[in-house]
């Protein structure tokens, strides 16, 4: 190792590790609360970090929490592809997989016209309208990191996730007692559940609350939309991200961001039996523990106050979104039939 690395490295961490270590132990808290008491780990994860927010004040954590913040959430992105194996989403079937993929086009296209209606910036636009459509929080995390970074981009991403998670989980209750009442097939069940939910946990367990099956088929179905995250941030990341962040940042434009291009490739490792089970299930824990890590920190930078001000607006866009992606896949599953 060369002497300037070595001396580097020492220095980094005396100035980072404070900052990481509070992220680190708000991250543990809110995973033990999660499994605890069965709430969503990355809803806690916020709350606690907005608790908390009086230590982002202090100049000893400010590196270490903007680390955990972006470099820690950018690592739990790319750990993401290891989930995704394609042959599996195309054991679903055509039909299934256009609908849901239109939906989520659909919900994001339904995004920027209801911001506009409401008066909310593209960035807002971009970040709900891509958690909605592709896996709750975990997406909102992945496409704030390449949109423009200002003082209000934090503040949005705590709204995206507190809101996506609360109606993530309305829906875990509520989406299986609708679909039993319409008397549909389990393949109907899992593709209404899997492309309709936000996030993962909530498909597993309204799937699994019906049968084994609808779980299986349900979590298939929600992978496959966690594998259309790479062309989504990317597509954000061309319209809103990359001239504001990345030439800001480097002078130049960086066409591919380097998570991007991590997680597609855990992702094609993952699909070409490259990567044994362990390890993918080692990397998917992983990915979860430094998303909540993450979250922490974000909602550590994050005035509580600042949050509250918003307005309905926001919210009203997250619940438009959720029904318009609602709407599209029951529909298209009721004319399939």
């Amino acid at each position: 190792m060369p002497p300037q690395v070595k001396h580097a490295f020492p220095s980094w961490l005396a100035r980072h590790y404070p900052g990481i270590l509070i992220a680190a132990i708000g991250g543990i808290c809110a995973e033990a609360i999660s499994q605890h008491y069965g709430a969503p780990a990355m809803l806690i994860a916020l709350l606690i970090g907005l608790a908390i927010h009086f230590v982002h004040d202090l100049d000893s954590a400010k590196p270490g929490i903007g680390f955990a913040s972006r470099d820690v959430l950018r690592f739990g992105v790319a750990l993401l592809g290891l989930k995704i194996a394609y042959s599996d989403i195309v054991s679903i079937g055509l039909a299934p997989l256009l609908l849901v993929a239109g939906a989520m086009a659909v919900t994001m296209v339904s995004a920027v016209f209801g911001a506009r209606m409401l008066g909310l910036s593209h960035e807002f636009a971009a970040l709900s309208g891509g958690s909605v459509a592709v896996c709750g929080a975990s997406a909102a995390a992945a496409i704030s990191s390449v949109l423009p970074q200002d003082k209000d981009s934090e503040r949005s991403l705590a709204v995206v996730i507190a809101v996506v998670t609360v109606m993530a989980t309305v829906a875990m209750i509520f989406y299986p007692l609708l679909i039993a009442a319409l008397g549909l097939s389990p393949q109907d069940m899992g593709v209404i559940l899997g492309g309709t939910i936000h996030d993962v946990a909530q498909v597993v367990a309204a799937g699994k609350a019906i049968s084994p099956k609808v779980g299986e088929l349900s979590i298939l179905v929600k992978l496959m939309r966690v594998a259309m995250l790479l062309p989504i941030v990317k597509a954000v990341h061309f319209w809103l991200g990359r001239g504001a962040a990345n030439q800001q940042s480097t002078g130049k434009v960086q066409l591919v961001p380097s998570f991007l291009v991590a997680f597609f490739a855990f992702a094609a490792l993952n699909s070409l039996h490259l990567v044994s089970e362990t390890m993918s299930t080692w990397g998917a824990t992983a990915s979860h523990y430094f998303l909540v890590v993450a979250i922490t920190a974000i909602g550590i930078k994050t005035d509580l106050k600042s949050v509250l001000d918003v307005g309905w607006r926001p919210f009203a866009l997250i619940v438009f979104e959720t029904i318009i992606m609602l709407l599209v896949v029951l529909g298209g599953v009721l004319a399939m039939r």
